[in-house]
């Protein structure tokens, strides 16, 4: 009974972090953050001078001239298409229009989503201009990208597609005639994704040692496809992502099941799925560690390895004080994930991956053991035996939250205390 309580309590702790985050991001969106200024219109039509509310169901900004005339329409696709989500998050995109409602062009403010894959998005100039000398209505009716002949950014395809599907709802919900709702969209890569998790739940419950004995080949088979192919690894800037806007399960039914069955089948079995059995990177400092002979490898001091063991919380902390006052900080850099997608990985995903690879030559799952923030939040759910106890890892979590309720609660002040010159 003691145990399951403790478990609870784990889950409930972690489950109110992600409330606290999920209602600042709500309450900072309802309040209307980053309003459209007189600037970014002019990129699109010089002879902007002023900004005035529309009244009608567009719910956007007529664009006057210096005389007062109407030369253009502006409207932003947040909050309204706020629930459409690419990789880990909603993008705010901007949309110019002349008097005739005809769109001059489209732009990204601002994006939830990974830093990295929004920048690719930006610079394919090709994508951005799908919607050029289209109608209002033309445009809200491109709700089905392939018949439309909106194809995704090559290594930013989540995010492109959210941010084709964010800008013909938000022109769809300014006629109350019309209806837009997302699908549930299942590819291959779902598919692709969905037995990964049957087979890492097959490695993970199954002992027959016949069965075992093809572990090396499951993990050479998951290294490739899920590390190279599909790039849908759990990293900590999906997990803030989605919890600043939404799980996108419609968009991304076999990342949220993957995702589900890291968090659930540790907390309720003991048996950590995704990162002894899938995780790609833990498969390569599994590799990296038979190379070298077990005399040459090294056995971190007590103190020593207790303060290494604080780089996974610090990390954590850093994210929470990310996502709360929107510090320019890219997640994604801070593990390397990311560098698994080549195409698109960031210096500093790749920086990350490297290091962590060499030092788990000389101490054996280094990063695993000390490094990984995403890691540790699986490891904190999980069961730890039928004893389990008050530990480490409780007393960090607890100053965790106790630290997101500040932030919640004193955002204001804290938030002005920062920006003030």
């Amino acid at each position: 009974m003691r145990s399951l309580i403790l478990q609870i309590c784990r889950l409930g702790i972690l489950l109110t972090i992600v409330c606290l985050i999920r209602q600042h991001h709500l309450r900072i969106s309802i309040q209307g953050d980053w309003p459209i200024t007189v600037s970014e219109v002019k990129v699109f039509l010089p002879a902007s001078h002023r900004l005035t509310p529309d009244a009608s169901p567009k719910a956007g900004l007529w664009i006057l001239d210096q005389n007062g005339n109407r030369v253009g329409y502006a409207t932003r696709t947040m909050p309204r298409s706020r629930d459409i989500t690419g990789y880990s998050g909603p993008t705010d995109a901007l949309i110019v229009s002349d008097a005739d409602l005809k769109v001059l062009g489209v732009a990204i403010r601002h994006s939830y989503d990974t830093p990295s894959h929004v920048e690719d998005v930006t610079l394919d100039y090709l994508f951005m201009e799908s919607w050029n000398d289209k109608s209002w209505q033309q445009v809200a009716q491109m709700n089905d990208l392939k018949k439309s002949e909106i194809y995704g950014v090559s290594g930013a395809t989540r995010t492109s597609e959210a941010l084709a599907l964010s800008i013909s709802k938000r022109l769809t919900l300014s006629d109350k005639s019309q209806q837009h709702a997302q699908s549930l969209s299942i590819r291959w890569q779902d598919v692709a994704l969905l037995l990964i998790v049957v087979g890492g739940l097959a490695f993970a419950f199954i002992k027959k040692a016949k069965f075992q004995s093809y572990r090396w080949l499951w993990s050479i088979a998951v290294f490739i496809i899920l590390g190279f192919i599909l790039g849908d690894l759990l990293a900590l800037a999906l997990f803030v992502g989605w919890t600043e806007s939404g799980i996108p399960w419609r968009m991304t039914p076999g990342l949220t099941l993957l995702a589900a069955s890291a968090l659930l089948v540790p907390w309720a079995t003991r048996q950590p799925v995704y990162c002894q059995f899938i995780c790609p990177h833990g498969h390569a400092q599994r590799w990296l560690m038979k190379l070298l002979p077990a005399h040459l490898s090294l056995r971190p001091d007590i103190n020593f390895k207790w303060s290494l063991k604080w780089i996974a919380p610090t990390l954590l902390l850093l994210a929470l004080l990310t996502s709360f006052l929107k510090l320019p900080i890219d997640l994604a850099g801070l593990e390397p994930f990311d560098a698994y997608l080549i195409q698109m990985a960031g210096k500093a995903s790749v920086l990350v991956a490297i290091v962590s690879l060499v030092i788990s030559l000389f101490i054996p799952m280094a990063y695993c053991k000390y490094g990984c923030p995403t890691g540790w939040l699986l490891n904190f759910v999980r069961r730890r035996g039928e004893k389990n106890k008050i530990d480490t890892q409780d007393v960090i979590a607890l100053l965790l939250l106790l630290i997101a309720i500040v932030l919640y609660f004193f955002y204001s002040p804290i938030h002005n205390w920062l920006i003030s010159p």
